[in-house]
């Protein structure tokens, strides 16, 4: 798929079959996740790719959550370490 014009791309990799694409311009917002399994790999394991419009509002509380998530994790790891 190719990105229409005006639009920004970026793309975040996850695990080894796994990225999420965040689409952006002056008027919209999609964040689309992609998960792709070859069928030689593992034939039970879904390959799937799904995208959601934002709105501005909804990706501030959705990067917030993310933040708190893992600001709390980092924290418990670096207690753990500090031990």
């Amino acid at each position: 798929m190719s990105t229409p014009k005006g639009t920004r791309c970026r793309k975040i990799k996850l695990e080894a079959d796994a990225s999420i694409f965040v689409y952006s311009s002056d008027d919209q917002l999609i964040m689309q996740t992609r998960r792709n399994v070859a069928t030689e790999d593992d034939v039970l394991s879904p390959s799937f790719k799904i995208a959601v419009p934002l709105q501005p509002n909804e990706a501030i509380e959705l990067a917030g959550e993310l933040l708190c998530a893992a600001s709390s994790q980092l924290d418990r790891l670096r207690n753990k370490f500090k031990k």
